[in-house]
């Protein structure tokens, strides 16, 4: 595929996360699964949207937290573009990348910024203190995801146009390992507690072609690069997350509109989330996960504790990736569609 079909896809698919039919695959529900329903709340607070401020740009995309220098490290889509802010939103400065910028992670141990770059089959490193450029790390295909391990100095990258996730050093920015998994991985997660990586195997290329034999999250050890496990989730699992505290596995169906819940395994259960689920991210305090519903404009809450919807609340068009900041219990949703990010107060 050439570099400019790789924008305009990437771009389109995007922008667009609801733009293939799914409607054969909400009326059912697998046999013998359990649906989630919202159920009372005896919390007496429950995350509430605080503020709402300018990305600093078109299409952001995805928000990488530095918890130290209480930044916020915005990815903009269509303009190649790293925008770095004030968790208040104040604009500290734009970092020119190229490419088709998506996924970005921080390794808060190294105050490391890791943006994959789609269209380039680039890693971008930068240094969350000077906000430099240090370094690009080629994995080729087409990078998206990304899931750092701060204890094994690795970093995970689903790669959705070689079918792989990569296992980069954080060490020495150099790929370790390539391991297949199922068709277009968008998503990747990690759980320290068992070492394993996840794979959400979504089953949609860049053009918007469905394979079906994608619907899967794949379970690798970390340790021996081993596949160890194939899990059939519904459909079009965008992200995947793990739970360190209950031990279950989440991923958003944007296929099915709703988050699957895996347990020793299998798939148990479906939780409505509004339509198109896309960006995950837990509060282990409250045992509360964040899913953005990039389709229906609004962050759906779910308790792992129940697995049940406790409160739904509004966001700017389109939601894409959802970042939290455990220090000042906050969490800040891109909102692709109308250029902002939605702050949301978690205690």
């Amino acid at each position: 595929m050439r570099i400019g079909r790789i924008l305009i896809s990437a771009a389109v698919l995007a922008a667009t996360p609801t733009a293939w039919s799914f409607a054969s695959h909400r009326a059912s529900t697998p046999h013998g699964l359990d649906r989630g329903r919202r159920v009372g709340v005896r919390r007496s607070r429950l995350p509430r949207v605080t503020a709402t401020f300018s990305a600093g740009g078109p299409t952001p995309h995805f928000v990488g937290v530095d918890y130290r220098l209480h930044r916020l490290f915005v990815s903009h889509l269509s303009q190649g573009t790293l925008t770095v802010l004030t968790t208040s939103g104040a604009l500290v400065k734009t970092i020119y990348l190229g490419g088709v910028v998506h996924t970005v992670v921080v390794d808060q141990a190294t105050q490391t910024v890791y943006v994959s770059d789609i269209a380039r089959g680039l890693v971008d490193v930068i240094n969350a203190r000077t906000l430099t450029l240090e370094t690009r790390i080629s994995v080729g295909g087409n990078p998206h995801g990304l899931a750092i391990s701060q204890s094994r100095h690795e970093l995970f990258i689903s790669n959705i146009g070689t079918n792989a996730i990569d296992v980069v050093s954080t060490k020495s920015d150099a790929v370790e390992a390539t391991i297949p998994v199922g068709p277009n991985p968008w998503g990747v997660g990690y759980d320290r507690r068992t070492n394993t990586i996840y794979s959400a195997n979504t089953g949609v290329a860049l053009n918007g072609a469905i394979n079906p034999a994608g619907d899967t999250v794949t379970a690798i050890n970390a340790t021996t690069d081993a596949v160890e496990a194939t899990i059939y989730v519904g459909p079009h699992p965008w992200w995947v997350l793990p739970d360190l505290q209950n031990g279950q596995i989440y991923a958003g169906l944007a296929g099915a509109n709703a988050v699957a819940v895996v347990k020793q395994g299998k798939l148990a259960m479906e939780i409505p989330a509004g339509v198109s689920p896309h960006g995950l991210a837990l509060d282990p305090r409250t045992h509360e996960l964040l899913v953005d519903d990039s389709g229906s404009n609004q962050l759906t809450v779910i308790s792992t504790k129940s697995d049940t919807v406790v409160e739904t609340l509004p966001t700017g068009i389109q939601p894409q990736g959802v970042g939290v900041d455990l220090k000042s219990k906050k969490a800040f949703i891109a909102n692709q569609g109308s250029a902002a990010i939605t702050k949301v107060a978690l205690k």
